[in-house]
């Protein structure tokens, strides 16, 4: 089987690495986003794992060039995408999102086992019955576990506003002030908790300026509760009723996680 992946960033290369472990003689073919898509012809399975933006640029273009594969993409937003589909009316166009990641976000991070037992969203929209189990069997075959939204991607994103976008955009806001008061010097001082809490700090905001803009109307709510939070505790610090319940409910909820 040809796959072609659009994108061969730490996702998109992983996944051509799990496409070949799966199967030996799959015939794998990697175009960067701004290559021509002639390279797609006679694949079967067509994986978009560029950014958002990027995504919804090309889309209908690819979709509708090649008919008979099955279009994926790797997005980490899903309403406007699965929007831009049904709108198309692209029957051979699945929405989708695996989680997973890692600290490098550059091909040289990829990894065949990148998807082993991670979830992978698909939102089929306006997609076909058959292409949305070529999708299932193709992420199963990845190693990820495929779990399907049956709307067009506004639950999705509406907990990914929550679980990823949010930690996200609070990761790095948080290192950025604490790097402007401490300098070098002080950071240098800093033990594994900040490291810990700022691991995201590290991703580029290339990776990140389209998920947040498509995705802003789930995220900005998000944002501005965290802000009355952070807000209301500096007023209270001397005030152990507040504290001790904000660690409280905060344990409660990160034993959730385990």
């Amino acid at each position: 089987m040809k796959i072609a992946i659009v994108g061969p960033g730490l996702i998109g290369r992983s996944v051509a690495l799990a496409a070949r472990r799966a199967q030996t003689q799959n015939e794998i073919v990697e175009v960067d986003r701004d290559d021509s898509i002639d390279a797609l012809a006679g694949a079967a399975v067509i994986v978009l794992a560029t950014p958002v933006d990027v995504i919804l640029e090309r889309l209908r273009n690819v979709s509708e060039a090649f008919p008979d594969a099955v279009v994926l993409d790797t997005g980490s937003t899903k309403n406007a995408i699965v929007a831009r589909a049904r709108e198309a009316r692209l029957g051979n166009f699945v929405g989708g999102h695996p989680m997973a990641g890692a600290a490098s976000t550059g091909p040289d991070g990829a990894r065949a086992d990148l998807f082993d037992g991670k979830t992978w969203f698909l939102v089929p929209g306006a997609a076909t019955q058959a292409a949305a189990a070529v999708a299932r069997d193709f992420v199963r075959s990845l190693g990820a576990t495929p779990v399907l939204f049956d709307d067009d991607g506004g639950e999705h994103d509406r907990v990914m506003a929550a679980v990823s976008h949010l930690p996200q955009v609070v990761a790095s806001a948080l290192m950025a002030v604490v790097g402007d008061a401490v300098g070098k010097p002080g950071l240098q001082c800093a033990g594994s908790g900040l490291r810990d809490m700022t691991r995201l700090a590290a991703s580029r905001a290339s990776v990140w300026e389209s998920v947040l803009a498509s995705n802003q109307a789930q995220l900005r709510p998000l944002l501005l509760t965290m802000a009355d939070a952070l807000r209301g505790m500096a007023d209270r610090l001397d005030d152990t009723e507040t504290v001790r319940r904000l660690f409280e409910v905060a344990a409660h909820h990160r034993r959730q996680l385990d």
